[in-house]
């Protein structure tokens, strides 16, 4: 960090995430640095999301969005037709929704299904979903709407996954 800083070159330092999503190492070195980078992706899939926790010089609110292939990495210009490319139309259970993040509005297919338990507490299974959120979704839905869920199983997914 000394070297960078004395002679004023740009320097990448990569670092690894913990299962808990703290930055291993000295905690220190998150504070030495200016821009604090996660390349996020699953392995079975090609695309990875750059986001900024940290920018001295700049928003966090931002995210790139990327696609690996033969030739390397590749921005996705258009992330909203990535994520409804395969999306079947009419079908129950399925609608888009706008998300936003940072700056940039991405459409994204939002999954559900609601089915009778077979258990003595019904389950709530979620997938790109903060299952929180879903649990908070369903108590509103019971409360303002009326709608019984209590025998109910709640499975979400957001996203790309058939």
């Amino acid at each position: 960090m000394y070297t960078a800083k004395k002679t004023g070159v740009s320097t990448f330092l990569i670092g690894h995430v913990t299962k808990e999503g703290a930055i291993a190492g000295p905690r220190v070195l998150e504070h030495m640095v200016d821009t604090v980078l996660y390349f996020e992706g699953d392995r079975g899939h090609p695309y990875r999301i750059l986001r900024a926790v940290k920018n001295r010089y700049g928003s966090t609110n931002e995210i790139g969005v990327f696609e690996m292939k033969d030739s390397g990495l590749e921005e996705v210009l258009n992330p909203s037709e990535l994520f409804l490319s395969e999306r079947p139309i009419n079908v129950s259970g399925s609608v888009v929704v706008s998300s936003v993040e940072g700056s940039r509005p991405i459409l994204v297919e939002l999954q559900a299904l609601v089915s009778p338990t077979s258990f003595a507490v019904p389950r709530r299974t979620t997938i790109g979903v903060d299952h929180n959120r879903v649990s908070l979704l369903v108590a509103v839905l019971e409360k303002k709407v009326g709608m019984s869920l209590v025998n109910q199983d709640v499975f979400m997914n957001v996203g790309k996954d058939r």
